[in-house]
């Protein structure tokens, strides 16, 4: 596939932006700019099977979503509580209590429907306690690169009977879903450990996950630091701050990756640094649960790999990365009003960093020749961002671009959504599947007493 006539935005670390062709061969970048022609000529028949136009268009890396709960999809909402721990006990867990086999199948192709048509190509998503093999055979179907769990809850006020678990039970659980699904897919699916938070998991269970990840190179997902209610709990049950608590039981290392990180302070920023752990910045969750405002750009300061996401569609209601890059940058100015994060940097966070973050960074998250072709076509050439779109390429996306532009999503070099149509999916299908198993959803949580 020849994409031909836009602006190249690479992510690459010479921070190159230029006209010019790119051309894919099987799943991969073949060929950009000047070097296209000579590629084009080496292939036997001497010319693409396809062309895609991009004039007018920003050609970049696809969106990376580092932090995201597809199960919740349906709980769009219905979770309005504006305080973390209150949210999760009496609406979250027990709506993920209620799933199905069925309903974790359309909540997951609901929230894809999305994220394609966003330019999303690469996620990293916690799944919840039971139907991981769902999650996992419907994320091998959409056609995403994915990094997915079990998540694991063995203990913990407000965690519903559905939802607890024995420790043993459930690691085995998880390594059973390693073993069938890490590194298959043509190598788009892994799988992590995912234990929920410090909250949800017993000593033990955390002991076994870092073990467990040591052991077989998993990455380690969870919660961390998020709001002031639960970094209270989070003193009172283990008498220290979640990040020295990870620490002290073999959690931070490179295969740590975190979301939130909101009221993290400097000596744990640099105890991040020191064990090469991620964060990942979820602002418009933060915003919507009043959690705080994360400073990024001390994270960055300290060094540590940070990436994007939305979080889930029950505390964000959208799964927009251009609304996260927005929302990112206006904080991180309100936080330092003089020294804000530049565009680059924030567009960096949505992918090649964020690519880092969850150490893909080999793989995608930058347009660079052997690359996996994870990538998405932006069309600027709209009223909203006139009259000089292309002119830089970081400030548009940040602060004019919208999903609604994204013309064309690629990953592994297949085409997963274009100007308006999914190849892997039926979208009026997905919201007709998504209302029909929201409504039972709904049904089963009551009906059982949980809400």
């Amino acid at each position: 596939m020849l994409i031909q006539g836009g602006t190249l935005v690479c992510m690459d670390a010479a921070g190159t932006v230029a006209r010019g062709d790119l051309l894919v061969v099987d799943d991969r970048i073949a060929a950009l700019g000047a070097a296209v022609p000579a590629a084009l000529a080496a292939l036997t028949d001497g010319r693409a099977t396809r062309t895609v136009r991009a004039d007018g268009a920003l050609v970049m890396p696809g969106f990376v979503h580092g932090h995201l709960h597809l199960c919740q999809t349906l709980f769009r909402g219905l979770a309005e509580q504006s305080d973390l721990l209150l949210w999760l006990r009496e609406r979250i867990w027990p709506l993920e209590a209620a799933h199905t086999e069925s309903s974790m199948a359309a909540s997951v192709r609901l929230g894809a429907c999305e994220l394609l048509a966003g330019g999303v190509t690469c996620v990293n998503d916690m799944g919840t306690v039971w139907h991981t093999e769902v999650l996992g055979e419907t994320l091998g179907e959409l056609g995403l690169r994915a990094t997915f769990g079990k998540a694991l809850m063995d203990a913990g006020d407000g965690v519903p009977p559905g939802l607890r678990e024995d420790a043993e039970h459930a690691m085995n659980d998880a390594l059973a879903v390693a073993k069938r699904y890490h590194g298959t897919s043509g190598g788009r699916l892994r799988v992590s450990l995912a234990p929920r938070f410090i909250l949800s998991c017993s000593e033990a269970l955390l002991r076994e996950v870092a073990a467990a990840s040591a052991q077989h190179g998993l990455l380690v997902h969870t919660h961390m630091s998020e709001a002031p209610t639960e970094g209270a709990e989070v003193e009172a049950a283990v008498g220290t701050s979640a990040p020295r608590y990870f620490a002290e039981h073999d959690l931070l290392t490179p295969r740590f990756v975190a979301a939130h990180g909101v009221w993290l302070d400097d000596s744990e920023l640099r105890l991040m640094k020191q064990h090469d752990a991620a964060l990942v910045h979820c602002p418009g969750s933060n915003l919507k649960l009043g959690s705080g405002l994360a400073d990024v750009r001390a994270w960055r300061q300290h060094g540590v790999r940070c990436g994007l996401g939305s979080d889930g569609a029950a505390c964000d209601n959208r799964l927009d990365t251009f609304h996260e890059m927005s929302l990112a940058a206006g904080l991180a100015r309100l936080k330092h009003r003089d020294a804000p994060l530049p565009p680059r940097d924030v567009v960096a966070m949505a992918t090649c960093d964020g690519a880092r973050a969850l150490g893909l960074g080999e793989v995608t998250g930058s347009l660079e020749v052997g690359k996996q072709a994870d990538l998405a076509v932006v069309d600027v050439s709209a009223a909203h961002h006139a009259p000089f779109g292309e002119r830089d390429p970081y400030v548009t996306l940040v602060h004019a671009a919208r999903a609604g532009d994204v013309s064309l999503t690629v990953v592994a070099g297949r085409v997963l959504y274009e100007r308006g149509a999914w190849t892997t999916l039926d979208p009026e299908r997905a919201v007709a599947d998504a209302r029909a198993e929201g409504r039972g959803l709904v049904r089963r949580a009551e009906i059982e007493g949980l809400t």
